[in-house]
């Protein structure tokens, strides 16, 4: 496919750290893309340690006119890999689709150009999606959930959609982001950071319907696999909320205490859910705030850290039957 000045580029990023595994399906599900306009990947490695440059050199040799590679020989964390791929983007929209992620919906694309074309007061939009456990073979479908009322403080809690189905104006997105500054902090997120300070400018559009599929069986940044990684990941993560906290003070203040205080409290919770006491107890000394204040209390000692767990486990028994 070579692009032609007279019809609409679209752009789509893929940062790419290992997953050999899955990235095939992801640049395959786009390249399937039923749409009206020219397409680009940008794909973003970012030091992979497997031989998922093998594949991305594969793609780029078959596509070469679609497909455009940056490999960075050094580390730099997911937000700075994002926001270099963001640079080299030309399209008038960009989407993205993670390495574990796929595009289910063949007219994915074409939905969106469609709605923001016949919508430029729109500058962002997502639709429904599912998700995709490979090791089960389950999979379920989710409704995109925006609370439009306070639609900043609802990106800052979580706003509950899958990162593949968005698409932004390009135009727009540049600019009210920073890019500069994801890549020179080194933020270890991209998605959730844009959400949060775009939506200081504009909403979202939904559409309701399922075009994208989110990986669930994979560990990653966002779902790690033990305390100590999630421990990793929050200190990757303060940089983030720090940079967020510059930016809206008043609606999203950061300070150091307050920040351990919450990692404590989601150290110790991720401790009771893989009986993890040792971690439990270490986070209890962080005086957690909330609920955690009684889990720290119970973590002092095993046995009291064990009963809490029988307990949870009989509460969740009881509500599922009950519900």
């Amino acid at each position: 496919m070579k692009t032609t000045k007279d019809r609409i580029l679209i752009s789509t990023i893929i940062p790419s750290y290992n997953r050999a595994e899955t990235v095939g399906d992801t640049i395959n599900s786009i390249l399937a893309q039923q749409v009206d306009a020219d397409i680009e990947i940008i794909i973003g490695d970012d030091c992979s340690t497997d031989n998922v440059r093998d594949i991305l050199l594969a793609f780029e040799e078959k596509y070469p006119n679609i497909i455009h590679l940056i490999f960075h020989e050094n580390n730099i964390g997911l937000g700075a890999n994002w926001a270099t791929c963001v640079k080299a983007c030309q399209g008038k929209y960009i989407c993205n689709c993670d390495n574990d992620d796929y595009w289910h919906k063949p007219n994915k694309l074409q939905l969106q150009l469609d709605f923001m074309e016949s919508h430029p007061q729109s500058n962002i939009c997502v639709t429904n999606h599912r998700t995709h456990n490979r090791k089960t073979g389950e999979i379920k479908e989710c409704l995109a959930m925006i609370n439009h009322a306070d639609i900043q403080r609802d990106m800052w809690d979580n706003g509950h959609f899958c990162n593949a189905t968005i698409m932004y104006r390009t135009d727009f997105l540049k600019a009210h982001l920073d890019l500069n500054e994801f890549i020179n902090r080194h933020l270890s997120l991209q998605d959730w950071p844009t959400w949060v300070i775009l939506t200081a400018y504009t909403d979202i559009d939904v559409i309701p319907v399922s075009t994208a599929t989110c990986g669930v069986e994979t560990t990653s940044i966002t779902r790690p696999a033990s305390v100590e990684q999630l421990a990793r990941r929050y200190e990757k993560d303060k940089e983030v909320c720090r940079y967020l906290g510059e930016l809206f003070p008043k609606k999203f203040p950061f300070t150091d205490s307050d920040w351990n205080r919450f990692v404590a409290g989601r150290l110790i919770a991720e401790a009771y859910e893989t009986n993890d006491f040792q971690s439990a107890k270490y986070y209890s000394q962080q005086h957690p705030t909330g609920i955690s204040k009684l889990k720290a209390s119970c973590a002092h000692y095993k046995w009291t850290f064990n009963l809490f767990i029988k307990l949870h486990l009989l509460h969740r028994a009881l509500t599922s039957r009950f519900s």
